[in-house]
């Protein structure tokens, strides 16, 4: 009888651990950034640097800065900037030479426009927003420090190293 109790707790030790499931932690659950290189206008093969760059959100007026650079820092190929995954559009002022509280810099207005499609990665990720048909709106003016916008990836997925949008300067 003891040998049989025995037998029976080992058996539900061993299936109360065979049903355990993995922690459910997200290791590739991120939002993809938009990814911007910045190129010579003459050279359009050779990446330009962007001196004092600032970018600035028209949609919440916050000042961008994160991991791939600084506010009002010398940009020396790319950078990766969030869209809204909350709206279709994202519109930013790009702000070269930025200085100062009044600011003194040239201002680009983009906006971008897309579709946001929502991709279930797992339990402990839950879903993450892909951006679909990129699109760039901006009205050109004889001060404007951007010369030319070429969308080189419409659709934006977690792919930190390609460039989806090449500005020319």
């Amino acid at each position: 009888m003891k040998r049989v109790l025995v037998v029976l707790f080992i058996l539900l030790i061993f299936i109360n651990f065979s049903s355990c499931e993995k922690d459910d932690i997200c290791v590739d659950g991120d939002t993809p950034f938009l990814v911007i290189g910045f190129f010579d206008v003459d050279d359009s093969t050779s990446f330009k640097s962007v001196p004092s760059l600032r970018i600035k959100s028209i949609d919440n007026d916050n000042i961008f800065s994160s991991g791939t650079f600084s506010d009002r820092s010398t940009v020396a190929d790319s950078v990766l900037i969030p869209l809204r995954n909350t709206n279709n559009d994202t519109t930013f002022e790009f702000i070269i030479n930025s200085a100062g509280d009044e600011e003194t810099g040239t201002i680009d207005t983009l906006s971008f426009s897309y579709s946001v499609g929502k991709q279930f990665v797992s339990r402990g990720c839950g879903f993450v927003a892909n951006y679909n048909d990129l699109d760039v709106l901006r009205t050109v003016t004889p001060q404007d420090w951007i010369r030319r916008i070429t969308i080189v990836e419409k659709n934006i997925r977690n792919n930190p190293t390609a460039i989806h949008v090449k500005i020319f300067h």
